[in-house]
């Protein structure tokens, strides 16, 4: 993780620099009454984050930075508890191009886009449950438990609509936006063990999770619910506000 936050930091300075010095000799003349680097602390819904944001001429910047949060969030389906911890971790850049005052349209991606959704899953002993829509109970001596897992694709474009001052005169700097983050569609896994059981004539009749072909089917398709139902998601909101301090 910090080695890759390190090549994305030392890959974003390489692209101030470059822009930087392939401007003309006026224009470069032009910005020097302004602020040359705007450094900044963002509070969004990707997280707290670290920006760093350079004008350009035309009324235009390039910024960059991370972000990161975590925050549990948990919810019971079909019968399974599933305590989550979701992982914000990612990597940004953007260009924005002023249009009119302080009103701007940002555009960029997410070009390291870490966030995910950790969760372990359990089914207490004795409680009904269903795996692709077949209805068991979990053994009291052997709970049915397990893990999941969402993850996103690592790179998202994105595309935002903001308001701020990040290329004007001035030493504060902040910024209001709102916009999405294009992120496909998510993949969810499902992994389960202990002993699902289910009514018989003679009593329960209890099966390993782990090694019963049928019920790993079932456990395939509860998996393949999980996708479906999260399919819809494949574009992730954004709303951020940003203060900082123009060097």
């Amino acid at each position: 993780m910090r080695s890759l936050l390190r090549r994305s930091v030392i890959a974003l300075l390489g692209v101030l620099a470059t822009l930087v010095l392939a401007l003309p000799a006026s224009a470069q003349v032009k910005i020097q009454s302004r602020p040359q680097l705007d450094v900044s602390f963002s509070i969004s819904s990707l997280g707290f984050g670290i920006q760093a944001a350079k004008p350009l001429p035309h009324r235009s910047d390039i910024r960059g930075g991370f972000n990161f949060y975590n925050y549990n969030a948990d919810l019971t389906d079909d019968g399974i508890d599933y305590a989550g911890e979701v992982g914000l971790k990612s990597v940004n850049i953007q260009f924005d191009k002023y249009l009119v005052a302080g009103l701007f349209v940002s555009g960029g991606a997410l070009v390291w886009n870490g966030n995910k959704v950790d969760s372990t899953a359990l089914v207490p002993g004795g409680q009904a449950f269903s795996l692709g829509g077949t209805s068991y109970f979990s053994d009291p001596s052997s709970p049915v438990h397990g893990d999941s897992a969402i993850t996103f694709k690592k790179f998202a474009p994105l595309l935002s609509l903001g308001y701020g001052n990040l290329t004007s005169k001035g030493h504060i700097a902040y910024a209001i936006e709102a916009g999405v983050a294009f992120h496909g569609t998510p993949a969810a896994t499902l992994i389960m063990t202990g002993s699902a059981c289910a009514p018989s004539a003679v009593g329960p009749f209890c099966q390993n999770v782990a090694t019963t072909p049928a019920i790993q089917t079932n456990v395939a398709a509860q998996q393949a619910k999980i996708n479906d139902d999260i399919s819809d998601f494949k574009y992730y909101p954004i709303l951020q506000f940003t203060i900082g301090y123009k060097f």
